[in-house]
């Protein structure tokens, strides 16, 4: 029988250092593949993932990789001993490495100058650290890493920003500090290309690009991997890596839910459960050919580690997946009653020309660009130079996250997307009683303020209830056109083999007849197009009709009715 306190121990939750997950003995996931390839060519590198995605770790390994290579050292085996770089790495030479880890340095810095202080302090250290005789007294940082670089012999310094871009996500608000912070980002990159020959290595890590930042051309030496197929799996885990490597935590958390012993799981429940995790934490892809997609690390090692197994999101709106100042910036730009109808017409998309030429310096930026880089939006199909890209939210836990967000500023009385909120609209809908859930929807609409967010169609009434089940963790099906006979939400709910289909439908007028006459049009509707009986399932399928009366003074769901019951 499976310990789960001894397994959960085994996590890599609370230390992301690849020395420290090696050294105790945590599990590690293979990821040296790619930092060989990362170590192999020495032209600066810049891979932008959402935040707790496995940077760090990626970093880390690098970094041990140029400090002790993968011969044992200080007594002990390596720490590459079994890993797919020890037969791979040849390089012998020694180098200065450098690891800024920006993210941390700017911690507790109430000010630009306290972060400047701080990364001044962390070359005095490593000047001390190699006996280099660099200028003390430089009055700022790239005076004193200019000092620094003409002190190193050619090809000799490996040098690692782990968060580059954090120094100026904190202070977007304050227009001196973030200037200070820009021109220090500038200043780095300037120094990266001016002295090219001195670096055997350049890794450069953030959750946005430099172009995203308004940053120019600051970044021209470097070449963005962030969307090549080559490392589109180096952060975050494949499905096949789960397996692989956490094999026992899976199988006690599919026994748990299953209510019987880890040792009579078999490998097709292993597989039920990471479809079902896979609905929730998987479907980030950063591979332009879109053949690749990962989970969530931090998501997936939080379910692994807690004993009820239960899915629910891990990130919340201020622990989110990009900074909270930057993401506030974001939603601020965004047209909520356009991304309403974007949403139910089942995603995003951008033109390429809008991902290349987004900024935050740029009040004109499509927003969706900012947010792909974040990690709230992901490719849902592939792209190359000049395609259009298409967007949308890549599981269940950032589609609620990402409604939380956004309904900050959409209802006039808060809605927070949270497990509890999400179980409650399961248990209703799945309750199949017809007042509850026209109760339950008459919640939403009482919410929404109708001066900015009218509800004067079908279409708006459909975008508004789809993009709050989104929120509460559901995925509804949407018709996109009428010849793909689907109705205006259909909603799977897998544990229970049911499938719900609902027919929105919109009437201005309060008189009874005519509201009467709306719902027939839409049972019958449901009926001659056979909604929901062309999906490939096995559920038992519940039909509803709806109608939204739009007279002011109503404003509801004035008819929601039943249509039938189906088993197949």
């Amino acid at each position: 029988m499976l310990d789960f306190q001894k397994i959960s121990n085994m996590l890599p939750v609370a230390n992301a250092n690849f020395r420290f997950l090696r050294s105790h003995g945590l599990i590690y996931v293979d990821k040296t593949k790619y930092v060989y390839n990362l170590a192999y060519n020495n032209r600066p590198r810049v891979l932008v993932r959402p935040r707790r995605f496995g940077k760090s770790t990626l970093m880390s390994a690098l970094e041990e990789l140029f400090l002790h290579g993968v011969k044992p050292y200080d007594g002990h085996d390596s720490y590459f001993k079994g890993l797919a770089v020890e037969e791979l790495w040849q390089d012998t030479g020694r180098y200065y490495v450098l690891h800024l880890d920006f993210y941390n340095l700017n911690l507790q810095c109430s000010s630009f100058d306290q972060f400047e202080s701080k990364i001044k302090t962390v070359l005095d250290d490593f000047a001390l650290q190699h006996q280099l005789d660099i200028k003390a007294s430089a009055p700022d940082f790239s005076s004193k890493f200019e000092s620094l670089l003409q002190m190193l012999p050619d090809y000799s310094l490996v040098l690692l920003a782990d968060e580059y871009d954090a120094p100026l996500l904190y202070r977007l608000k304050d227009n001196e500090e973030k200037q200070k912070a820009a021109a220090f980002m500038q200043a780095l990159f300037g120094l990266i290309k001016s002295y090219s020959e001195k670096y055997r290595c350049v890794f450069v890590t953030g959750i946005t690009r430099y172009q995203d930042l308004g940053l120019g051309t600051a970044g021209g030496s470097f070449t963005d991997i962030t969307h090549d197929p080559n490392f589109s799996a180096c952060c975050g885990y494949t499905r096949a890596e789960l397996k692989q490597y956490f094999a026992d935590n899976l199988r006690y958390s599919a026994a748990y839910r299953l209510h019987i012993r880890d040792e009579d799981i078999t490998e097709e429940q292993i597989d039920a459960l990471l479809d079902a995790l896979s609905q929730w934490y998987d479907g980030f892809c950063f591979d332009r050919y879109q053949e690749q997609k990962v989970f969530s690390t931090w998501s997936v090692l939080r379910f692994l580690g807690d004993q009820r197994a239960e899915l629910q999101p891990y990130w919340t709106t201020e622990e989110s997946l990009g900074m909270p100042q930057l993401l506030k910036t974001y939603i601020e730009r965004l047209n909520l009653s356009e991304l309403l109808k974007e949403t139910y017409s089942g995603g995003f998309c951008i033109t390429f020309d809008e991902f290349i030429q987004s900024s935050l310096a740029n009040p004109e930026a499509n927003p969706y660009a900012l947010l792909f880089q974040t990690g709230y939006l992901t490719l849902t199909e592939p792209f190359l130079n000049g395609d259009p890209i298409y967007l949308d939210c890549p599981n269940r836990e950032i589609s609620m996250a990402f409604a939380n967000l956004l309904s900050r500023r959409m209802f006039s009385r808060q809605f927070r997307y949270t497990v509890g909120y999400g179980k409650r609209t399961v248990e209703i809908l799945a309750s199949l009683n017809s007042c509850k859930i026209q109760a339950y929807f008459n919640e939403l609409f009482a919410a929404i303020p109708y001066e900015q967010y009218p509800v004067h169609s079908e279409s708006m009434v459909a975008a508004l209830i789809n993009f709050h089940l989104r929120g509460a963790g559901l995925s509804p099906r949407c018709e996109v056109s009428e010849s793909t006979g689907r109705a205006d939400a259909e909603i799977d709910f897998r544990d229970q083999e049911l499938t719900l289909v609902f027919e929105y439908k919109y009437e201005q007028s309060a008189d009874p007849k005519q509201l009467e006459a709306k719902l027939q049009e839409a049972i019958e509707q449901i009926k001659s197009r056979q909604y929901g009986l062309t999906a490939d399932s096995e559920h038992r399928i519940v039909r509803f009709a709806l109608v939204f009366c739009g007279d002011p003074s109503q404003r509801r769901i004035a008819r929601l009715e039943q249509v039938d019951q189906i088993c197949r």
